[in-house]
C-alpha cells in the first residue's frame, strides 16, 4: 500500500512533461526579429537625402540600443547599403535621377535576421531641377566707367532663398577683379572701358525651396551678364548740382569730370550719389572745407525780422537727420573697391559713422579731431519776438558793462522786457545739435540781487532751458516734427546771486531727438502783469557746448 502514492506522483509528472512539450511544439520554427527603428522621416538635398530613424533625434551609434540588432541596412532600387552600426540617421548620396526613390531601412542581428523595415519614398533635388531655376534680372545703373548691379527687391523668391553671390570681371587695365556679397545682393564694377561691353561672371549661392520648404543644401547658379557701357560724352543728372558746381564742375559728363580727383561736400549735403560718375576720384572731403558756408535761415513775425546761420561750420552741429542709406551707396562702392583713397569726416555729423568705421584704422578715413568745447557764436542768436511779444528781451552783445570775472568776454546783457522774456538760439533748418559728441551745454550766469526779485517776481530767480526742433510758429523749418524737451527749471541759489555762476545742462536726454533750437526762458512764464519795480537784468557769458561735464 505504501507504493501507491509514489506511483501516482510519477504518473502526474510524466503527464505534465508531455503537456509542456506539446506547448513548445506550437512555437518551434518561429523567428525572433531584431529591434526595429521607431520612426522614419526624410529630408531632401541636392542629389541626396537624409533619413532620420529615431524619435530621440540624431544621437551617436554607441547610444542606440535595439535589442540584439547590430547593423543598419538601406535598400533602394537595386542598391543595398550596410552600415556596421546602428545609425540614428543616414545620408544617402549619388541620387542623380529626378525620380521617386523608395527606401527601406531595417536592422539585422549577428545571424542576419532582419527587423521589421521602415519605408519612405522621396524625390531628391537634382541637376535637372537646378537647370530650371533662374534668378530675376537685376537693376543696372551705369556711368561710362562703372556699373552697379542690384536687386532692389532681393533675389529670394518662392523658389529659392538667397545666401550670397560672387562676381568677377576684367577691368580696362586687364586686372581681374572679384568680390562676394552676402547680406545684400548688390555690387559695383569700376574702371571699365567707356563705350565697350563688360562681361561679368556671377555665381548665385541659393537654397532651393520644394513645397515651400528649403532643401538641405546650397546650390550654385552660374550666369554671365554682358553690360554695354555708355560713352564718355554721355551726360548725367546730378543730385547735388550746386555742390558739384562749387567744386568746379561745368560739364556733367564722364569726360567733363574725368580730371577731378577731389570733391568737397558740405555736412548738410543730401546725397553722395554723384561720386559714382567721377572715375578718377581719389579724395572726398565731407567737412565742407573752405568751399561752403552755412545756410542762412530767415524769420519774420510780430513786426520784426531776423536771421541765423551763415559763415563757417561749427563742430557742435550735425546734419539734421542721417543721410538716407540709398544716397550713400556710391560712397560705399568706391570704398569697397579701393578706388577712393581718402575721406575726411566729422564724427557723428552725417550718420555715416558705421559705413566709414571699417576704413578708419587703415587711414583711408580720417575722423577730424573735435575740440573739447565749442563756443556758441552770436550768429545763431534769434530775436524771440518773432515767436511771441511776451518773449521780448533787450539784449546787448558784447555787453559793455559786464561784471568782472566773465571769462572770455563773450558776454550778453539781457534786460527782461516782458513776462516770458527769452533768450533764443537757433540753427539753420539743415542742421541740429550733435548731442552724441557734445552732450553738455555750459554757460556762466550773473543774476540780479535778491531785492530786484520781490514777491510775485521771485520766479525770475529761475532759468528754464527748453530744447525743440522748431519754434512753434515756424513748423516749416523741419520735416521731423516737434521734438520738445526740457530738463526743468533751474534755480539760481541765493548764495549765487550777483556773482558769476557756472551752469551745466546735461543734454544727453535729447540724444535721438531732432533738436535745433534752444530757448532760455527766465522765470518759467509765471502768470502776472509785467510791471517790475526795477529792470531785471541777467548776464550770460561763455555759452558753449562741451564733450565733458
Amino acid at each position: 500500500m505504501k507504493n501507491i502514492p509514489i506511483l501516482f506522483l510519477l504518473v502526474s509528472l510524466l503527464s505534465s512533461c508531455s503537456d509542456m512539450y506539446e506547448l513548445q511544439e506550437k512555437y518551434e520554427g518561429e523567428i525572433v526579429y531584431p529591434g526595429q527603428f521607431d520612426t522614419i522621416v526624410g529630408h531632401i538635398g541636392y542629389e541626396r537625402v537624409e533619413i532620420d530613424l529615431m524619435k530621440a533625434g540624431r544621437v551617436p551609434a554607441s547610444q542606440v540600443k535595439l535589442g540584439k540588432s547590430k547593423q543598419t541596412v538601406i535598400e533602394y532600387d537595386d542598391q543595398v547599403i550596410t552600415i556596421d552600426s546602428l545609425a540614428s540617421w543616414v545620408n544617402i548620396t549619388g541620387l542623380t535621377s529626378a525620380k521617386l526613390y523608395r527606401f527601406k531601412v531595417y536592422t539585422t542581428d549577428e545571424f542576419k535576421n532582419q527587423s521589421v523595415p521602415r519605408e519612405i519614398a522621396l524625390i531628391p533635388f537634382t541637376s535637372s531641377d537646378l537647370e530650371a531655376l533662374a534668378v530675376s534680372s537685376p537693376s543696372i545703373q551705369k556711368s561710362p566707367t562703372a556699373v552697379v548691379i542690384d536687386w532692389p527687391n532681393g533675389i529670394s523668391s518662392v523658389l529659392m532663398n538667397y545666401c550670397s553671390l560672387s562676381f568677377e570681371y576684367t577691368d580696362k587695365d586687364g586686372v581681374v577683379r572679384s568680390g562676394e556679397r552676402s547680406e545684400e545682393p548688390r555690387f559695383f564694377a569700376g574702371n571699365v572701358e567707356p563705350g565697350q561691353t563688360v562681361e561679368i561672371s556671377m555665381k548665385y549661392h541659393v537654397v532651393p525651396l520644394v513645397s515651400n520648404e528649403p532643401i538641405l543644401d546650397t546650390v550654385i547658379i552660374g550666369d554671365v551678364l554682358a553690360v554695354s557701357m555708355p560713352s564718355g560724352s554721355t551726360g548725367f543728372s546730378p543730385a547735388e548740382k550746386a555742390v558739384l558746381e562749387a567744386n568746379g564742375v561745368t560739364t556733367f559728363t564722364a569726360d567733363g569730370v574725368s580730371d577731378i580727383e577731389k570733391l568737397v561736400f558740405p555736412v548738410h549735403a543730401s546725397s553722395l550719389q554723384d561720386v559714382f560718375y567721377f572715375a578718377n576720384l581719389k579724395e572726398l572731403d565731407l567737412t565742407g572745407g573752405d568751399l561752403f558756408s552755412l545756410p542762412v535761415l530767415s524769420y519774420s513775425g510780430n513786426g520784426v525780422s531776423d536771421q541765423v546761420g551763415g559763415g563757417d561750420f561749427v563742430p557742435f552741429m550735425r546734419k539734421a537727420g542721417d543721410m538716407a542709406s540709398a544716397n550713400t551707396q556710391a560712397l560705399k562702392d568706391l570704398l569697397e573697391s579701393g578706388m577712393l583713397k581718402k575721406v575726411r569726416y566729422y564724427p557723428n555729423s552725417m550718420g555715416l559713422d558705421e559705413l566709414l568705421l571699417p576704413y578708419v584704422e587703415s587711414g583711408t578715413v580720417e575722423l577730424v579731431q573735435l575740440p573739447g568745447e565749442v563756443p556758441v557764436p552770436d550768429k545763431f542768436r534769434l530775436n524771440g519776438l518773432v515767436q511771441d511779444n511776451d518773449w521780448e528781451t533787450d539784449i546787448t552783445y558784447p555787453a559793455t558793462d559786464a561784471p568782472d570775472g566773465a571769462g572770455s568776454g563773450n558776454v550778453y546783457k539781457t534786460v527782461l522786457k516782458a513776462k516770458n522774456a527769452s533768450f533764443v538760439f537757433a540753427l539753420p533748418k539743415e542742421y541740429e545739435f550733435n548731442i552724441r559728441e557734445y552732450p553738455y551745454l555750459k554757460m556762466k550766469v550773473y543774476a540780479p540781487e535778491k531785492s530786484i526779485l520781490p514777491g510775485s517776481y521771485a520766479p525770475y530767480q529761475k532759468i528754464w532751458p527748453r530744447y525743440m526742433n522748431y519754434l512753434w510758429s515756424f513748423s516749416q523749418n523741419s520735416s521731423f516734427g516737434q521734438q520738445y524737451w526740457t530738463p526743468g527749471l533751474i534755480t539760481v541759489g541765493d548764495d549765487d546771486l550777483q556773482k558769476w555762476t557756472e551752469l551745466t545742462i546735461d543734454m544727453s536726454a535729447a540724444l535721438g531727438r531732432h533738436n535745433r533750437v534752444i530757448v532760455l526762458n527766465i522765470g518759467g512764464e509765471p502768470s502776472l502783469t509785467w510791471d517790475p519795480p526795477a529792470d531785471i537784468v541777467y548776464y550770460f557769458a561763455d555759452i558753449r557746448f562741451s564733450s565733458e561735464r
